[in-house]
Formats: C-alpha cells, structure tokens, sequence
C-alpha cells in the first residue's frame, strides 16, 4: 500500500495517531483511559493503548514522528511551579512554561494535526484540512516548522490533574472566524490555526514561536464548556451491550 507521507509503495505499520506513551502516565492510578467524543450515542470507551491506523504510513516515516513525539511527552508532563504562573487580581490567568525547543515541538503540532486529518477513526471525524493537508504532508516530510502564518498554535491549561483518565476528540472552531482546530491532551488544550488568514489579535502572544518562552492560558475546568460538553454526552450516550 502506498504511504500517505512519502507516497511510496512500502508494507504500512500500525501507527498511532496520538501518540501510545501519551496513554501510559494516564493508567498509573489504575485506570483505563476512557476516550470521550460526542458523536451522537457514543458511549465514552476505554483504550489501554490508544488509537492507531494501519494504512496511514510506512515505517520509516513513523520514525519520523518518534524524536517529537518524545519531546512533546516531556513538555506536557512537566512540573509547572508557582513561579510560573501569571497572577491578575489573585487568579491565575497563564503560565510561562519557558525555553523550550520550537523546532522538535512545533512539529509534533503539525504531525498530531496530519495524522488526525489522515486517520479513519470516527475520534478524529472533525479533522479535515482540505487543500492544506498537502502542505502539512510537504512540512513534516522536509521537518520544516514554518512560522505562524498558516498553522500557528496556542495553549491552554486546565486546572486539572495531568493524569485524569480522559481525552476528548478534536474539533473544528472558529476565533475571531479564523478556523482553528482544537486537541486534548493530559490538561492541556492545544490550538492549531489551520488558515492563511491571521490569527485573533488576542492570540499574537499566545502562538509558539522560535523567539520567545512557551505561554498558556491558565483555565478553569469547572467553568469551562468543555466540562458541560462531556456531561452532555455521558447523559445522551447510551451504554455499551454486553
């Protein structure tokens, strides 16, 4: 089968869209992680290992993914201490995560964006990048990070425990009518402007860039929609027969 990275005619492997070593600091309380989506009258599943796709990519462009996947692993379990975060009025309201390497992180977005695209799995149903999913492909293959002008990404933290054993599928947004798309993962929202149009003004600080420290949103998850959303679909779904 033909690789949908290199195009090349070469045997394909099992490759996980979010990468398996994402899932394993989320069974350490004993727990299987549970993959949330809102897909009307999905019942929230478990995975002890995630989910992959057998006709996505061969196996030297798996490799490819590996050194990003590792590093975005060490930048989403990090310890953030109090010296870290941005206080308004005692709230926090954003985090400076500092130096990181924009290189190896910014293509970890860009290869969690393709893969998603790419995937056939209803979890990732919202992904669909159109004419820039070429232009995605050409970055990853070249490890070209690019700037921000067409796929720029911001971050928010949740206050909640890293290790909650729960994901929520990506979707479509619009800020400012810019289309972004949005992850989950640990407790962190990840936000990848998917447009040549420029991001919100709002945003102009918060997108990585090779300069400057690592910024995100400090959010509260009681109050947030998201957690509204998952009670919603928890309520709709209907349980898994035995």
């Amino acid at each position: 089968m033909v690789c949908k990275l290199c195009g090349k005619d070469e045997k394909l492997i099992e490759a996980h869209i979010i990468p398996r070593s994402f899932y394993e600091p989320l069974k350490r309380s004993g727990k299987t992680p549970v993959l949330m989506t809102d897909i009307k009258g999905e019942y929230p599943k478990r995975s002890q290992t995630g989910i992959y796709d057998k006709e996505i990519v061969c196996e030297s462009c798996e490799q490819l993914f590996s050194p990003w996947d590792d590093y975005a692993l060490k930048f989403f379990t990090q310890e953030i201490s109090e010296e870290k975060t941005i206080y308004d009025r005692g709230e926090p309201q954003a985090h400076n995560l500092g130096k990181w390497d924009y290189h190896k992180l910014k293509l970890f977005f860009l290869s969690l964006l393709w893969r998603s695209a790419v995937a056939s799995h209803p979890f990732f149903k919202d992904v669909s990048l159109g004419p820039f999913e070429s232009k995605l492909a050409e970055l990853i293959s070249t490890q070209n990070p690019s700037d921000n002008r067409y796929f720029a990404v911001a971050l928010a933290k949740f206050n909640v425990d890293a290790n909650t054993t729960g994901m929520k599928d990506p979707h479509k947004t619009r800020f400012d009518n810019v289309v972004h798309y949005s992850f989950y993962l640990f407790n962190y929202q990840v936000v990848i402007k998917v447009s040549s149009e420029v991001g919100p003004k709002v945003f102009e600080s918060l997108y990585i860039s090779p300069e400057n420290d690592v910024l995100c949103i400090a959010r509260d998850f009681a109050k947030s929609k998201e957690l509204s959303v998952l009670a919603h679909v928890v309520k709709n779904a209907k349980a898994p027969k035995n």
